[in-house]
């Protein structure tokens, strides 16, 4: 199944990276990653869409939650998914 999560991370060189290692070496592929800024700039904000089981994917999001420089990481309910134009296309 295909789960959606955001994280939020301070902007600075090499965090994407390093979240997006975190997810490869837990085995998950990204299917989908769009990265924005928000009203804070020294933050940005990844949307990921990746496949697995939701267990694996809750215990993911914990794992992104202790990395030092991320701000919050979360999993997106179905509504926020149906509004994201990044999801739909």
């Amino acid at each position: 199944m295909t789960h959606y999560i955001q994280v939020e991370m301070v902007n600075r060189f090499g965090e994407l990276a390093r979240v997006v290692n975190l997810i490869s070496g837990r085995g998950f592929n990204i299917e989908k990653l769009m990265i924005n800024i928000t009203e804070k700039p020294d933050i940005s904000q990844a949307k990921v869409s990746l496949a697995g089981d939701e267990n694996k994917i809750g215990n993911l999001v914990k794992q992104i939650n202790r990395q030092v420089r991320v701000t919050e990481a979360r999993i997106l309910t179905e509504t926020e998914i149906e509004n994201d134009v990044f999801f739909n296309a």
